[in-house]
């Protein structure tokens, strides 16, 4: 009795775990996309080159197909057939895996083959590289003297890997690589260690070491020790395509693609240490060493070296420097090339991401990188010098017209904050200009946000700004926070804020998956076009810039200036030392940092930017350092303004106009009308703000502004701006009436207590 009894829990037992391992089988998730080789929508005649979230090395490596009868349960779905020598592979990161320290993954794959042990599956952790010490370029003859610690050099490594072949030939077989275990070893400090091991991802590869074609099925990385028969479903296949419809028609048609990547130092690679050649054979004496200068002064080195060492001579004419070549949207430019079998003149990647700019600095040089204003060079836009952008790309200039932007990237790793709590306002500014005057234009964003989660993040409002456009939102800031779980932080950006190249790899695969469009589309989503603004401090932003040189009168004992309206660039010069800025007489509150003096204008850098203002009234601008001095200021003009100075005959009033004389470079005309006290003056303006202007004086009275029979506001016109250094200005002002409807308002002026001097009234069609 008691054996029988034992007998029937042993098949309890065993049937228990049979039904667990079964319900473990089926909730396996198949962490690869389009295990099924699903093709890329492309213009190419020749089917099958482009396989969906796969890389290869050239066009045509890889052929997706029906595997001509090769396996034996072939169902609808594709096959890989891989050129002899060639591979095919997929890489992502842990936390898109869903993956942690102690974690194991396994591969199995299905294969055929003619020559045996040709199809090598190999499984494997990647890293970024960590060593003993310090290191300075000048060690290896570069100008650069600087010391840094030796981490985070070149690109990503590979731990030991895994590896599975079979002998068979002439059948189909199954290959498993299994219990791969997921094992950093790390702390956060600056400090460099040879023990550490800083994982961030995994590589699965199927090579074909031999001179004869093989073919695979059906791979699945499954978490944990063993492989299982039947995987779940794969991981999801990345649509925000949807949300670029115009590029991506392009990209899929073989029509040309202009592409303008915005951002700062950390967008384009100019990294503590700059983005180098390295030597990358670990089996070389010379392992990670650089190879020759980042910015070298002779162009035909950094061209020799593109050619010979990385083999792409094509790409000679379009790489200014090294970092050129490895910053995230230089590997996405040569990525797409490959994706959709293009020739590198017919996709223009125009970088206007510039070491220290913000989002604000850059509306000074929309208009030069939009319409390529600017000549190829490596430090203007990331191209060598010697040719024109029409030798470079000809099928863009086709119709005799040059080529606006057809996509704007957003990078930007926010070092330089401004107009806080609204910055926003400045890259909804951006979008608006763009589509202003590029309709059809498309953006996206992949920011290198690094403190996603703190109180001034970007992450949360350019997450909200996305939406609100229809724009691709990538979340570099939530993968970041998950990868300091298994990878020192310092060795993803050794200086704390500039990503290496092993980071830009990873911050490119997540722009890769922007341009991953299957052979079967979605519809696409169109980007919303001039939607209502998002934020109050959108439209001083989105109107053009108008430049004011040192001698302009405008400009007023070399440091001071009314400003036009509400936003503005400026460039100073204090002999290199720090700078102050005020606005209004009041020390400006996140305005930039500074610190750069310029002896001209920069349509990337600038000495202070500014945006956040109220519309419509006067402000005046001043650099209190005495040494100092303006030598440029941009000012952005708001949307459709239309200045009615005094002299105009629409004005109803009896009063005199004289001429008065201007200190400050007349920026509301040179008359003004005499408002006596009792009387009135009016004027019917088109417009959904005003601007009303006057000319404050000691003696001056109240103004009282009425707006459709209304009392909007009664202004004191006898209180003086006072500078930095005490002294007491009576010159020109003015205040805003916002928020109203647009069409026909009438405007009521009355003058109480004492005369006014009127100058006129502005109004502004912000729709």
């Amino acid at each position: 009795m008691k054996k029988l009894v034992l007998l029937i829990l042993s098949v309890v037992v065993c049937a228990l775990v049979t039904i667990v391992r079964a319900e473990e089988s089926e909730s396996k998730q198949n962490l690869l996309q389009n295990p099924e080789f699903q093709l890329r929508k492309t213009t190419g005649s020749e089917q099958g080159r482009s396989v969906l979230c796969w890389n290869i090395d050239r066009w045509g490596d890889v052929i997706g197909g029906n595997g001509e009868g090769k396996f034996r349960h072939q169902s609808t779905a594709k096959v890989a057939e891989i050129l002899p020598g060639k591979r095919i592979w997929q890489f992502a990161t842990l936390p898109e895996l869903g993956l942690k320290s102690g974690d194991a993954v396994s591969l199995s794959v299905n294969g055929y083959q003619e020559t045996s042990g040709a199809l090598k599956a190999r499984l494997c952790l990647m890293l970024i590289e960590s060593d003993d010490g310090e290191w300075s370029p000048a060690d290896f003859g570069l100008p650069d003297k600087r010391t840094f610690a030796k981490q985070g050099r070149g690109e990503l490594i590979r731990a030991p890997q895994r590896e599975a072949s079979a002998q068979e030939t002439g059948k189909e077989f199954h290959l498993q690589v299994n219990g791969l275990k997921v094992d950093p070893r790390f702390k956060h400090q600056r400090e460099s260690d040879a023990a550490f091991r800083n994982v961030v991802g995994v590589l699965v590869e199927f090579v074909n070491d031999s001179d004869k074609r093989v073919w695979i099925d059906s791979p699945a990385l499954v978490k944990g020790d063993q492989t299982v028969t039947e995987a779940a479903a794969s991981r999801a296949l990345p649509d925000l395509y949807r949300q670029i419809p115009r590029t991506m028609e392009k990209l899929t048609t073989g029509q040309p693609v202009t592409i303008l990547t915005l951002g700062s130092s950390i967008d384009r690679g100019s990294a503590n240490p700059r983005l180098y050649f390295y030597d990358e054979d670990p089996a070389s004496p010379h392992y990670k060493e650089p190879l020759v200068e980042a910015r070298p002064g002779k162009p035909d080195a950094m061209k020799q070296l593109i050619a010979e060492r990385m083999r792409r001579p094509e790409l000679q004419d379009y790489v200014g420097w090294s970092q050129h070549y490895f910053m995230y949207t230089g590997r996405m430019r040569r990525e797409l090339l490959r994706k959709f079998h293009y020739p590198v003149d017919k996709i223009l990647l125009n970088v206007m991401a510039a070491d220290g700019s913000s989002i604000g600095e850059s509306h000074s040089g929309f208009q030069e990188y939009a319409a390529l204003e600017l000549a190829p060079g490596p430090n203007e836009n990331g191209h060598p010098t010697g040719k024109s952008w029409q030798e470079l790309y000809p099928a863009l200039f086709e119709n005799g017209k040059k080529p606006g932007p057809d996509l704007v990237i957003f990078g930007h790793g926010h070092n330089e904050h401004i107009d806080r709590p609204d910055e926003i306002a400045a890259y909804e500014g951006a979008i608006r200009w763009f589509q202003r005057h590029y309709p059809g234009v498309e953006f996206v964003s992949c920011m290198w946000i690094r403190d996603k989660g703190q109180p001034n993040s970007m992450t949360g409002p350019m997450q909200q700004l996305c939406t609100h456009y229809g724009i691709p939102f990538v979340d570099l800031g939530e993968l970041l926070i998950d990868l300091k779980t298994t990878c020192n932080q310092y060795a993803l950006a050794p200086d704390g804020g500039h990503p290496g190249a092993a980071s830009h790899y990873i911050w490119f695969k997540q722009l890769e998956q922007v341009f991953e469009m299957p052979d079967d589309p979605q519809p696409g989503i169109a980007q919303q076009q001039l939607p209502a603004r998002m934020n109050d401090f959108t439209a001083n932003w989105e109107g053009e810039m108008v430049r004011f040189a040192a001698d302009n009168p405008r400009i007023v004992d070399g440091r001071m200036m009314i400003l036009e309206d509400a936003a503005f660039n400026l460039w100073a010069d204090n002999k290199r030392e720090k700078m102050q800025l005020q606005i209004d007489g009041q020390p400006a509150q996140h305005a930039g940092h500074g610190r750069h003096s310029w002896s001209r204008p920069n349509p990337r850098n600038s000495t202070f930017v500014h945006g956040r203002l109220s519309r419509g009234d006067r402000h005046i601008i001043e650099i209190p350092n005495k040494n100092a001095q303006l030598n440029t200021v941009d000012c952005k003009v708001g949307l459709n303004r239309r200045f009615y100075g005094i002299d105009s005959k629409d004005w109803r009033g009896t009063s005199a106009v004289k001429t008065f004389e201007s200190k400050w470079g007349a920026p509301y005309g040179k008359k003004a009308f005499q408002l006596q006290p009792g009387e009135t003056l009016e004027i019917e303006v088109e417009a959904d703000e005003l601007s009303i202007a006057w000319l404050d004086d000691p003696a001056g009275g109240t103004l009282v502004a009425e707006v459709d029979g209304k009392q909007v506001w009664a202004q004191p016109t006898n209180e003086p701006f006072t500078d930095s250094q005490g002294r007491d200005h009576f010159i020109e002002n003015r205040r805003g009436v916002l928020e109203l409807p647009f069409g026909k308002h009438r405007i009521r002026l009355l003058a109480e207590g004492e005369p006014v001097r009127v100058l006129g009234v502005f109004g502004y069609d912000g729709r």
